[in-house]
């Protein structure tokens, strides 16, 4: 009887036990990468919803979600866009970049991936507007979220300009605001479109080749005479009063660096 007793109490624990969690997800879509993660680490979402609007809620796709896997080629791919674009002369992201516009890493984990493509393909007053599609605003996507910070981003973050130095502005908007624009300590610049955005120009993230880094000692030169320093340049000579150019430094000085940059990534 004792072991009797026994029996019945295990098989009554066994029937009390809950199910393993049903993955709701593979009903409708076939496993991959098993390996590296269950479907929410790469795709967000609830795993244990069936109802489709429950079950995508905040939901990665496409390229956006191979920001968890270490090997995929889209992250190779991101990460030489993310640099190409040249995000970090306005944005940190990474740990590393300039603080001239809103800190990626401390947002991008509170936004959907429909806010963030938008933000990309439609970009905001004075961000270069990079013509992306889609499928190339998601793969840049996946590098953002794969350097972002997942659990302690702040939802809101202020970016605090400078006061003063109208001689700066007025200087920028005379010489160059007709054919660019720029975001500097100041604010934003120009109004122009012609000409590439001049952000973080004399940053270490402006992208630009090494051996044609912008410095002030070449913004002179290029500004007195363009094809003297790239022959077939299209824009004309600028002709500069005494402190123009020293005004229009000040506007694209380099701003204050990040916190401690992170390793690269």
């Amino acid at each position: 009887m004792a072991g009797l007793g026994l029996a019945t109490v295990a098989v009554a624990t066994a029937a009390a036990a809950p199910p393993p969690a049903a993955v709701s997800c593979l009903e409708c879509h076939p496993s991959h990468y098993a390996s590296d993660g269950g479907c929410v680490d790469c795709h967000r979402g609830d795993a244990r919803a069936s109802r489709p609007a429950l079950a995508h809620h905040r939901l990665l796709g496409g390229a956006a979600a191979a920001w968890g896997l270490p090997a995929s080629p889209v992250l190779v791919r991101a990460v030489a866009l993310r640099d190409s674009l040249g995000c970090r002369r306005c944005h940190v992201t990474g740990g590393k970049g300039e603080r001239l516009a809103i800190d990626l890493d401390s947002v991008v984990w509170a936004r959907t991936q429909a806010e963030l493509r938008q933000a990309l393909m439609h970009p905001a007053q004075a961000m270069p507007d990079f013509g992306l599609g889609a499928t190339v605003a998601d793969t840049l996507v996946a590098v953002l979220l794969r350097d972002g910070d997942r659990f302690g981003g702040a939802s809101r973050y202020q970016v605090r300009f400078r006061a003063g130095s109208e001689d700066s502005l007025q200087a920028f908007a005379k010489l160059c605001g007709g054919c660019h624009q720029a975001l500097t300590r100041d604010g934003r610049q120009g109004v122009g479109t012609a000409g590439p955005n001049l952000s973080g120009l004399l940053g270490p993230f402006y992208p630009a080749p090494p051996d044609s880094a912008w410095n002030p000692e070449r913004l002179e030169r290029w500004l007195r005479n363009p094809r003297a320093v790239r022959a077939g340049a299209t824009m004309p000579p600028v002709a500069l009063k005494p402190g123009e150019l020293d005004a229009v430094l000040r506007s694209l000085a380099h701003p204050t660096p990040a916190a401690p940059a992170a390793p690269e990534r």
